[in-house]
C-alpha cells in the first residue's frame, strides 16, 4: 500500500495543484505499524515540505479511535505540517490560494454521528466540505463494520464541492459531490476498479471540473473458479496448473477459488506447484470450499452484511495465523469450516 501511495504522490506532483485533500482512511487501523506511519510521513513530506502544498485530511472509520482518550495515529501527520481532523468535532481550515479565499470544513468519522446540517463559511470564495461515509442511496456490495451513513442534511448545504471518502470507486453522487476512489485495490470485489484520485478545478463561477486521474496499481486477478466435485488430488492439481499456466502472475495479487472439494483431496495437492505460485505472485490465495457458496448460486445480489462478516472472519483468522497464534493447518481448517457455517446461516436466514 505504501508503494501505491508513493505512486499517487508522484502523479499529484506532476500536476499543478494548490491544495491536496485526503478524505480519510490514511491508515487501515487505529494503531498502524511504525514502518507504515514512517512511509506515509516520508511521502507526504514530498508534498508539504518540498513542494509547499497544503495538505488536509479528515479521519476515516479505520483510523478513528473508539475511545476519545486514545491517541490517533494521524497526529503524527503534524510532523510534516498536515492539517488533520481526527477527533470527534468539526474542524475548519482557510487560506488564500491563487487569489481566492478557500474555506474547507472537515467532518471526520468521529464527528459524523449526531452532526446535522453543515453550512459553508460566508467569507470564503470557495467552500469545500470533506467527510467520510456512505451517502444515501449508494448501492455497494461490500460494507464494513463501523462505517458511517451520512445523513442527507449533512451534505445538502450549498458547498462548491464535497469531497467524499470511504467508497473505493470514483463516483459522482451529485454534481458537486464526488468519491475520489482509492489509490489501490483492497479486495477481490475491486478487481475491475481503476485506482486513482480526483483533480478538482474552480473558477469565478464555482466548480469548473472534476477529473479522475488513474494511477498504476498492482495487478489483481480473480481466476475462473474450479468445480472439483469429481476430482481427486491429481486431477485438481492439473486443474490448478491449467488455470495458472497462461496468465502473467509475476508480482500480481491472485485468487483461485475451488468449490465442491471432497474431504482429503486438498492434502494431496502438489506442494511444489503451490510454492512456485506463491513465489511468482505478490500473493497467491487458493480458496478451497467444501461446497458452493450462496453468492455463487444466487441470481440476485449478495447480502452486504454477509459479505462483510465473512471478510471480518477471514481477516481475524489471517491475523492470528500471521502472529503465530494458530498453526497453518488448523487455521486453514478453521477458516474453511467457519465459512461453511456462515454460508449456511446466510442461506437459511434469506433476504432481510
Amino acid at each position: 500500500m505504501q508503494e501505491a501511495y508513493g505512486r499517487a504522490v508522484d502523479a499529484i506532483l506532476e500536476r499543478e495543484v494548490d491544495l491536496v485533500i485526503h478524505s480519510g482512511d490514511v491508515f487501515d487501523s487505529v494503531r498502524p505499524a511504525t514502518h507504515v506511519i514512517i512511509g506515509f510521513l516520508k511521502q507526504t513530506a514530498r508534498i508539504t515540505a518540498r513542494a509547499s502544498i497544503p495538505y488536509l485530511v479528515a479521519a476515516g472509520n479505520h483510523e478513528t479511535p473508539r475511545l476519545r482518550t486514545t491517541t490517533a495515529a494521524l497526529e503524527y501527520a503534524n510532523l510534516v505540517n498536515v492539517h488533520s481532523a481526527h477527533g470527534f468535532d468539526l474542524d475548519y481550515w482557510s487560506e488564500e490560494l491563487d487569489g481566492a479565499n478557500v474555506g474547507v470544513t472537515l467532518a471526520p468519522h468521529g464527528a459524523v454521528f449526531g452532526t446535522g446540517a453543515v453550512m459553508p463559511a460566508r467569507d470564503a470564495d470557495v467552500n469545500v466540505l470533506v467527510t467520510h461515509g456512505m451517502v444515501p442511496g449508494l448501492e455497494a456490495k461490500q460494507h464494513e463494520m463501523g462505517e458511517a451513513d451520512l445523513q442527507s442534511a449533512m451534505i445538502s448545504a450549498p458547498f462548491d464541492y464535497i469531497a467524499l471518502g470511504h467508497y473505493h470507486e470514483f463516483h459522482e453522487h451529485k454534481p458537486n459531490a464526488f468519491y475520489a476512489g482509492a489509490t489501490e485495490r483492497f479486495g477481490f470485489g475491486e478487481v475491475a476498479s481503476k485506482p486513482g484520485f480526483a483533480i478538482v478545478e474552480f473558477d469565478g463561477d464555482g466548480l469548473k471540473s472534476v477529473e479522475h486521474v488513474e494511477i498504476e496499481a498492482r495487478p489483481m486477478l480473480d481466476l475462473e473458479k474450479i468445480s472439483a466435485k469429481e476430482m481427486d488430488a491429481a486431477t485438481l492439481t492439473e486443474a490448478v496448473r491449467e488455470r495458472t499456466a497462461d496468465v502473467d502472475l509475476d508480482g500480481a495479487i491472485v485468487r483461485l477459488r475451488v468449490y465442491d472439494v471432497r474431504r482429503g483431496v486438498t492434502s494431496g495437492l502438489d506442494r511444489a506447484l503451490l510454492r512456485d505460485l506463491q513465489r511468482r505472485c505478490l500473493n497467491f490465495s487458493l480458496e478451497v470450499h467444501a461446497e458452493e457458496l450462496p453468492e455463487e448460486r444466487a441470481e440476485g445480489p449478495v447480502s452486504a452484511v454477509f459479505g462483510a462478516l465473512e471478510e471480518e472472519f477471514a481477516a481475524f483468522v489471517k491475523a492470528r495465523k500471521e502472529r503465530g497464534e494458530l498453526e497453518d493447518k488448523f487455521a486453514d481448517e478453521f477458516l474453511e469450516k467457519g465459512r461453511g457455517y456462515l454460508a449456511r446461516s446466510a442461506s437459511e436466514e434469506g433476504p432481510a
